[in-house]
């Protein structure tokens, strides 16, 4: 079996865009856009206004992976940037969980064995051998309500001397006290003869909703002109005649292009 096409645009106005997708949910049989189980990955960018000590841009990837031992599926958004603007992806990301929270969507952020809420800054470390900035930075939200999510639940990961401060990182930004990670509870149960959490049993997948709840944030935080790129998977552009999408800004490519990264550390590197 050969690989999944992969559509991509980079930088498209995200006014634009939104013009698009109101369209799409009127006439979702047109053809205006490609359907949103397509959609494999999102990216925003915007550039800082004021800059960090200078020229930069701020960046909101919506995304989803699956945790290789649990098998759950989990929706995120990370936010990146420069290292030296560290407070300000801070600021993003909880300004984000609270207007995410205000539109019924949950959501927690992560807070990283090492680095603490922003990987890749030394602004509030977990470890204290943490004193410089990377270039760049990071900060990951995920579309979740329970803290023993197999991503942020990494307890087990931390020396024991540097607990505490996680665990006072984990309240000061999630309100909730960290937790073992729900699929050992889950193996539990299963094992004692009861049935698993709907959360493994479902695969959530981002879509245009997502989209829009980023795009209005985007607008609520002036964070303007602010553009948009968009990864879809196992579609072609011959496919869709009524596309109103730039199309000189449109890229096929097989399915190992389908990512913006391949991996959390080139953002904080």
């Amino acid at each position: 079996m050969g690989e999944a096409s992969v559509l991509r645009y980079d930088d498209l106005p995200l006014d634009d865009f939104l013009v698009c997708l109101m369209q799409h949910e009127k006439e979702p049989r047109a053809g205006y856009l490609p359907g949103a189980a397509s959609l494999n990955e999102a990216r925003f960018t915007a550039k800082l206004q004021p800059p960090p000590s200078g020229p930069g841009a701020i960046s909101f990837f919506l995304l989803q992976e699956t945790d290789a031992m649990s098998q759950v599926s989990e929706e995120i958004v990370i936010i990146a940037g420069l290292g030296s603007a560290s407070s300000r992806l801070r600021d993003e990301a909880t300004a984000l969980r609270d207007f995410l929270g205000g539109a019924g969507q949950p959501s927690l952020l992560r807070i990283d064995p090492r680095y603490g809420l922003v990987c890749g800054s030394s602004i509030e470390p977990v470890d204290p051998s943490i004193r410089w900035d990377k270039g760049g930075a990071y900060a990951a939200l995920y579309l979740v309500s329970d803290p023993g999510s197999p991503s942020l639940a990494v307890m087990e990961y931390i020396p024991q001397e540097q607990r505490r401060r996680f665990t006072e990182l984990f309240v000061k930004y999630n309100q909730l006290q960290p937790k073992s990670p729900s699929f050992l509870a889950d193996a539990w149960k299963k094992f004692r003869g009861g049935s698993l959490t709907a959360q493994t049993g479902g695969t959530p997948r981002i879509g245009y909703r997502q989209v829009k709840l980023v795009a209005r944030f985007l607008k609520s935080r002036a964070l303007s002109p602010a553009f948009i790129s968009l990864i879809f998977k196992g579609v072609r552009q011959e496919n869709f005649p009524s596309m109103l999408l730039d199309p000189g800004r449109a890229v096929s490519a097989s399915g190992h292009h389908d990512r913006f990264f391949a991996s959390l550390s080139e953002l904080a590197s």
